[in-house]
């Protein structure tokens, strides 16, 4: 039993070190647009499929994990993810029952708004420009957002996470 439980849990961690690892991989110049929110699309499926392990607080230590390792400023990401994790905790029942067609609409919708917020506060605190072709990116982790989900439930239910 104590086996399984070091698991189930050293298989979330390992899925946002790799989601951190693919958030910071290089990409050409001329398709930095279009880097999917690795973060932030792990993190959405474990607050839909197990909410009562993982919701705000894990949002908010990845969040300054991610502050850490991209050295920005400290707490930015964190704030942000965490306010923006609470609207999907809150209402995890609703949208883990849609389609995943829709859950990808959303997808890209909250990715652009997580990185609008992030540079709202950026802004506030210091001079920052905002580029346009974020959306890029939200539309390509939308797009993804399907194999992701996938992909990681199949995984979640041969380690047994419930």
């Amino acid at each position: 039993m104590q086996l399984r439980l070091i698991l189930q849990w050293a298989t979330i961690f390992l899925f946002f070190i790799v989601a951190l690892v693919m958030e910071l991989a290089p990409w050409p110049v001329g398709f930095q647009a279009f880097k999917p929110a690795w973060l932030v699309l792990v993190l959405t499926y474990w607050v839909l499929a197990i909410p009562n392990k993982i919701s705000i607080g894990v949002a908010f230590w990845i969040g300054l994990i991610w502050d850490l390792v991209l050295g920005s400023t400290l707490g930015i990401h964190a704030l942000v993810l965490s306010i923006a994790f609470y609207f999907i905790a809150k209402n995890h029942l609703i949208l883990r029952n849609l389609s995943l067609w829709f859950q990808s609409l959303l997808i890209i919708i909250f990715v652009f708004l997580i990185r609008f917020s992030i540079f709202l506060v950026e802004l506030f605190l210091h001079s920052a420009t905002f580029n346009w072709q974020e959306i890029f990116g939200a539309i390509a982790s939308g797009i993804l957002w399907p194999w992701v989900f996938l992909l990681m439930r199949k995984i979640r239910r041969k380690v047994g996470l419930h």
